[in-house]
Order: C-alpha cells, then sequence, then structure tokens
C-alpha cells in the first residue's frame, strides 16, 4: 500500500499542477489576447480609472488577476479578480468578438462588482453591476452602467 501511495502522490501533483492557470502562450491565443494590464477609461473624472492586471487565462478561459481601485478607502489596494473569456468561429454576415466576463469582491466596502462585455481592438466594452450591501434607499443596492478597459502598453 505504502509503495501504491508514494507512486500516487506524485501523479496527483501533477495533474494538479497542469489545471492550474497559465499565462500567453501560442498554445493560448485567448490568453495572448488577455493577459496584461488593463485601465478602465474615466472620461471627464477626477480620478483616474481602476486598473485590472490579468495574470493568467487557463485553457478553458477562466480568468485570474487582480482589481486595484483608483481612489477612496480602498484605494491602491489589490482585490482578486475571477471570470471567463470565450469564443466562437465566426459566421457568415455577422460581427464576430470575444466575450469576457470578470467579478470582484471588494470587501472594503463589502460589494460585489461584475463586468459583462466584449473584447475588440485591445478594448473591452462592458455593462458594470455592482452590488452594495448599504444604501439609503433598498431600491439602490444595485447600480449599473458601462465601462470601456484599454490595454496599458
Amino acid at each position: 500500500m505504502k509503495n501504491i501511495l508514494s507512486f500516487l502522490c506524485p501523479s496527483f501533483v501533477v495533474l494538479f499542477s497542469l489545471g492550474s492557470g497559465i499565462a500567453a502562450t501560442s498554445d493560448n491565443p485567448l490568453a495572448e489576447k488577455l493577459v496584461g494590464k488593463w485601465k478602465q477609461e474615466m472620461i471627464g473624472a477626477r480620478t483616474g480609472g481602476a486598473i485590472i492586471s490579468i495574470t493568467a487565462v487557463d485553457a478553458m478561459g477562466r480568468i485570474s488577476g487582480k482589481y486595484i481601485p483608483p481612489s477612496g478607502p480602498a484605494g491602491g489596494q489589490e482585490f482578486d479578480v475571477i471570470g471567463w473569456i470565450s469564443s466562437a468561429a465566426a459566421q457568415e454576415k455577422a460581427d464576430n468578438v470575444i466575450t469576457v466576463s470578470f467579478t470582484v469582491s471588494l470587501s472594503t466596502y463589502g460589494s460585489i462588482s461584475s463586468e459583462t462585455g466584449y473584447l475588440r481592438d485591445n478594448k473591452i466594452f462592458a455593462m458594470w453591476h455592482n452590488v452594495r450591501p448599504n444604501t439609503a434607499y433598498d431600491w439602490a443596492h444595485i447600480a449599473t452602467g458601462e465601462d470601456v478597459w484599454t490595454r496599458v502598453p
């Protein structure tokens, strides 16, 4: 039994290592398009936009990285980002994009923010939803809007 466990344990470690996130490689073209830093465009805002640093996209399209707010009590802190990227072959006479979603739990505020959209021309165009635990009115717990994220060179 001891010999069997000695054989299985290294195999178990290798199996879990293969399933971990990978950085951009030619084996994962979606990762090549997304891994890197992205800045939220904040037209007319007093502060700069948030930064998302996508550090890995695995073979199934799972995104991981960090979200860094530009200001406020959470300004400059890093929060984990999780999400998905997906695509499909282009169809004749149809517009084709790469779909993207990501979520961050801003524990400083107790809120959760999610963005869902698409990637085109090194920009992510997305709708965001922010759910907040404390608001002045019961109808104000969910806020929504749109964002454009631009790749940082």
